[in-house]
């Protein structure tokens, strides 16, 4: 169970009545922009004419609520390497004064009701707005009923945020279908955000992002390009989750759905681990300022700008489950804080790596392990879903048996091993949804990450014995794939996408627990769960378009009770 640490004075308004007055008075559009307009007066104190240029989130939904989020100031917009970021605010303040960046310090209103135009409602309270956090707020509401769906709003004295919209969790007893939205890697420079429009409009019941949501370092595209490129110190950091937040498709997402992040490498470094990073990019940069320092300042950013509640007794951790009734019990275990260093110097040219299985490697470290496994024996949902960021699955790229990345779970093989095989002895119905990969994969888990008839030879993979799950690879939203010309395939001159093709083929043919592979898509997914079977749709959305189309390329069922992968 999480503790949120609240930035909130817990009084009532003394003026609640007049806010329900006001809202009366001046209706809104729900997910329309900010509309401005002059406040009555209700109280000292809240921020004048505050902008809420990066949009409301609702996170980490509950039974009884959510964390409710937005932030005070402007979109980012870039700066220079190392510089502070961009996000000053406009207009004057109440009690509050300008800080760092631009931001505000001081209290706006917050209401919460189950009627769009949120009249009667069921919240209302004061909010601080934390100077120390760049302008940003977390409330938590509680005391909410379960399977309900809420509106939301900021205000302050003068301005106004975006309604937001989110449903609780189903109560306990509910034996309702759950659908849940999936996203990953959405490098911002190299597309554009049709996805998350398109996400907006689904009914689900959350929205999860399987890590990556924004990148250190930046691909030139069709956005053009961030000089804010390995940023060196926290508001730097700060500027690239503005920069994200400034793309109304995004913000749109945020406003309409729940939200449950996780995180991966690319909001600090790529490929790092509780130790280091195995690609010193700008090395002479970087190592002025030690690596520990720099991850605390690129989590704190993350914390800061994601609506996520801490855990009072250990506020880095974000591994966590969700009970969703009886049907699903969701966990979201951190596959990047914990971690090892990668095997055999983190090489992507597919080398035999006896490293990769050496016993007492881990990714998930003692205690998360632990959790983990005693979470998915214990739990009596119906499905136990995985939101995973880095693929389980074995991917062997040639005859010899040598396999893709080290920095998946082939590198951390005798911890998988162990975890699939208590899996297939002890977990019924087990669901992993992927990111990381930016490709579009669909596979079946047996008990040593390999099926029987997968190539092995110099690099050794024990063929499997025993189903344990299923595993969907998210696309990216933007981020580069294979078919886009990524991961060296294409690089001499060939056409990308021809090449992508063919190693689609070579992947299937080298790992027959693949049941599919798609490295030209890009978009997002949704895994609808019932008591009888879960499926799930791969929906494709052209990056390069800024008003896609959006299209199901595959989708797919598992049966309760069968590890298998069958067409829908």
């Amino acid at each position: 169970m999480s503790f949120p640490i609240r930035n909130v004075s817990r009084r009532s308004f003394l003026t609640g009545l007049s806010m329900v007055g006001a809202a009366a008075a001046f209706p809104v559009t729900a997910f329309a922009a900010p509309v401005l307009r002059q406040a009555p007066d209700v109280g000292p104190g809240l921020i004048r004419n505050p902008e809420f240029a990066n949009g409301v989130m609702a996170g980490v939904p509950r039974t009884d609520g959510a964390t409710l989020w937005t932030r005070i100031g402007s979109a980012g917009g870039g700066g220079s390497l190392g510089s502070v970021g961009t996000g000053s605010g406009t207009g004057s303040l109440g009690s509050g004064a300008l800080g760092s960046g631009g931001t505000a310090a001081g209290e706006l209103a917050l209401i919460v009701s189950t009627r769009e135009d949120l009249s009667a409602p069921v919240l209302a309270e004061r909010v601080q707005v934390r100077e120390d956090a760049d302008g940003t707020v977390h409330f938590d509401a509680t005391g909410l009923v379960p399977g309900e769906t809420y509106y939301y709003q900021f205000r302050g004295a003068g301005g106004e945020s975006p309604i937001g919209r989110f449903r609780t969790l189903r109560p306990a007893d509910s034996d309702e279908p759950v659908r849940i939205g999936w996203f990953t890697c959405q490098g911002f420079e190299e597309g554009y955000y049709g996805a998350h429009r398109h996400l907006a409009e689904e009914d689900l019941d959350f929205v999860v992002c399987l890590g990556d949501y924004v990148y250190e370092f930046t691909m030139p595209g069709v956005r053009g390009i961030d000089a804010n490129v390995f940023p060196q110190g926290l508001d730097s950091m700060r500027d690239k989750f503005r920069r994200y937040r400034s793309d109304a498709d995004l913000r749109m997402m945020h406003s309409r759905h729940a939200f449950l992040p996780i995180w991966d490498d690319h909001e600090f470094r790529n490929n790092y681990s509780k130790d280091g990073w195995t690609f010193p990019v700008i090395s002479p940069i970087d190592g002025a300022i030690g690596f520990q320092q720099k991850k605390q300042w690129a989590w704190q950013a993350w914390f800061e700008h994601m609506p996520v509640p801490r855990f009072a007794d250990d506020p880095l951790r974000t591994y966590r489950s969700l009970r969703v009734g009886r049907t699903v019990e969701l966990f979201a275990p951190d596959t990047r804080q914990y971690r090892d260093r990668q095997a055999c110097g983190d090489s992507l040219d597919h080398i035999v790596c006896a490293e990769a299985d050496a016993p007492g490697r881990t990714m998930l470290g003692a205690s998360q392990k632990d959790w983990l496994l005693d979470g998915l024996t214990h739990s009596d949902a119906t499905w136990k879903v995985v939101a995973n960021a880095n693929m389980m699955m074995g991917m062997v790229v040639a005859d010899n048996g040598t396999r893709a990345y080290m920095d998946t779970w082939d590198g951390y093989g005798a911890e998988r091993a162990e975890i699939l095989s208590t899996a297939a002895q002890s977990v019924e119905n087990m669901v992993l949804v992927t990111g990381d990969d930016h490709d579009g994969w669909a596979g079946e888990l047996w008990d040593t990450g390999f099926a029987p008839g997968t190539s092995s030879g110099e690099q050794v993979n024990t063929p499997g014995t025993r189903r344990a799950g299923v595993e969907f690879v998210v696309p990216s939203v933007t981020s580069t794939n294979t078919g886009d010309g990524g991961y060296n395939l294409g690089s001499s001159g060939g056409d990308p996408v021809d090449a992508a093709r063919a190693e689609e083929i070579n992947r299937r043919e080298h790992n027959p627990h693949v049941k599919h592979v798609d490295m030209v898509s890009h978009g997002y997914g949704l895994l609808d769960v019932e008591a009888g079977e879960a499926r799930f749709r791969f929906r494709a959305v052209d990056k390069l378009n800024p008003n896609p189309d959006v299209t199901t390329s595959k989708s797919f069922r598992t049966p309760a009770g069968q590890a298998v992968i069958e067409p829908a």
